[in-house]
């Protein structure tokens, strides 16, 4: 037996501080395995157990998957939290301390693998994507409004298809669209309910009764104003969203527009099976031959952004209750739209507040990249992103000392790498921190500037960034819209 100073009667955390020193890992996932660790700590707390390693049998690790899943948190989450568990306790067991490894023998089953035909995408899949609507947009391809709008929306791909201009509201900031009981809801929706929701809280709505509703979904600002914008000579009654071809959004156009952006991120392989030379004419266009499509592990459907949307919401710290409303589900139909904005505004201060946390992260992760080469470490951040939440909620200025913080940050570690390259033996273990909101920022030990110690209000270029419908939003790349008209 190897030298330990870990008994059975050890701290989870005792034993994980233990068990890293042997281990060769990334910074990233020596990160993420003490948070799973932590996690579990808290988890046994909650259930009244000491977080010792001897409390942990197969009965209670059950208990935990089964928790878990109650809580919304998707299989390869779980998953993840097994591995890290199974990892450390394959360690103890090998070295005598505990006998056998509860975590080996627990399979995780992924109902909706088989059923959904698509994923969730993680914060940096779901970035490269919003930048490959950038990109291809500039290049003529007219994806971006219709990725825009279903990412930060999750709206199915039948409500994405009845969306007019008479859709976007100027005054409410957000989209009002009618939803159909019977024809609006997909069976991957079923899905999404037992995703999100606990027992003894089921409430879908399927009756052949029930009524058209109006629905309200908010939107982030800069897609506000890139709305203004697209729709400023469009009529009324006119479609919102159009495929590639610059056609209404119907039938499979929405699935297209989707894998034009998983062709341009490589997670789908075209390629054509050329026809025999029949002698064409000079001058007509040749055919390419067959179209042969390969996806890959990456690739996903329009509804893997359902998915992804709820997920990232989930993991941020928004309420059951605001994903819900976000996915339209029944307990949210509306009787009066106004009294449902008014009853319901604590949902959709939520749903704005992740918004633009998600636009704003995107937004300057663009522009770093477009102007100076600057790649933010997107999962780091994400990370601190259920900390941003809870003060965006407070303040909604607060985005504004966000994205001061992602600036100093991606240049800090600009700074590090170059004085790390130079030969300067300087420390390049820093993290990101979520500002305080009012506090005195001071994160010298992290790498950050020193910040002035001032009122938030009153920081320099803190400016709160209203629903300013007036001016031209900046695009990351510059970015022409085509319109379907």
């Amino acid at each position: 037996m190897g030298k330990t100073n870990i008994s059975a009667k050890s701290t989870l955390i005792e034993a994980f501080n233990e068990y890293e020193k042997s281990q060769f890992w990334s910074k990233n996932t020596r990160r993420a395995y003490r948070k799973n660790v932590i996690y579990m700590s808290e988890y046994m707390l909650n259930q009244g157990l000491d977080p010792v390693l001897e409390n942990i049998d197969y009965e209670f690790v059950k208990i935990w998957e089964n928790d878990q899943r109650k809580q919304g948190y998707s299989p390869k989450t779980i998953k993840q939290n097994q591995a890290t568990m199974q990892s450390m306790f394959t360690h103890y067991n090998r070295l005598g301390v505990i006998n056998g490894n509860p975590f080996a023998a627990l399979k995780i089953t992924d109902s909706n693998k088989q059923k959904h035909h698509s994923r969730a995408l993680n914060i940096t899949e779901l970035y490269q994507v919003y930048k490959a609507a950038f990109e291809l947009q500039e290049n003529g391809v007219n994806v971006l409004v219709p990725i825009l709008i279903d990412m930060f929306t999750a709206l199915r791909v039948t409500s994405l298809e009845k969306l007019t201009v008479r859709s976007v509201s100027t005054t409410m900031n957000g989209l009002v669209y009618e939803f159909d009981p019977k024809k609006d809801r997909v069976k991957e929706d079923k899905l999404l309910d037992q995703y999100l929701e606990e027992e003894g809280d089921k409430h879908t709505d399927n009756s052949p009764n029930s009524k058209n509703k109006d629905f309200f979904i908010p939107l982030p600002p800069k897609l506000m104003q890139l709305l203004v914008q697209y729709i400023e000579h469009m009529k009324p009654d006119d479609a919102l969203l159009y495929g590639l071809r610059r056609k209404p959004l119907i039938n499979k156009q929405m699935n297209y527009v989707i894998n034009k952006v998983c062709e341009h991120l490589g997670w789908i392989k075209v390629e054509y099976k050329n026809p025999e030379d029949r002698g064409q004419t000079k001058g007509k266009r040749k055919r390419k031959g067959e179209k042969i499509v390969h996806k890959t592990e990456k690739h996903f459907t329009p509804h893997g952004l359902r998915y992804t949307l709820s997920t990232l919401f989930h993991e941020m710290g928004v309420s059951d209750d605001a994903i819900r409303f976000l996915l339209g589900h029944s307990r949210y139909e509306l009787g009066a739209l106004q009294h449902y904005i008014l009853s319901d505004a604590k949902y959709i201060k939520e749903i704005r507040a992740a918004q633009v946390i998600i636009e704003t992260l995107f937004e300057t992760a663009m522009e770093l990249e477009s102007n100076y080469n600057i790649t933010l470490n997107l999962e780091e951040i994400y990370d601190e992103i259920p900390n941003v939440f809870r003060n965006q909620l407070k303040n909604k200025n607060y985005i504004n000392l966000f994205k001061e913080h992602l600036v100093k940050y991606a240049f800090t570690a600009l700074q590090q790498k170059i004085l790390k390259e130079s030969g300067n033996n300087y420390s390049d273990y820093f993290t990101f921190k979520a500002p305080e909101l009012y506090n005195q920022i001071v994160m010298a030990q992290q790498g950050y500037f020193a910040h002035a110690p001032m009122p938030y209000q009153q920081t320099h270029g803190m400016n709160p960034m209203p629903y300013d419908l007036t001016h031209s939003v900046p695009l990351y790349p510059p970015t022409h819209i085509h319109m379907g008209k």
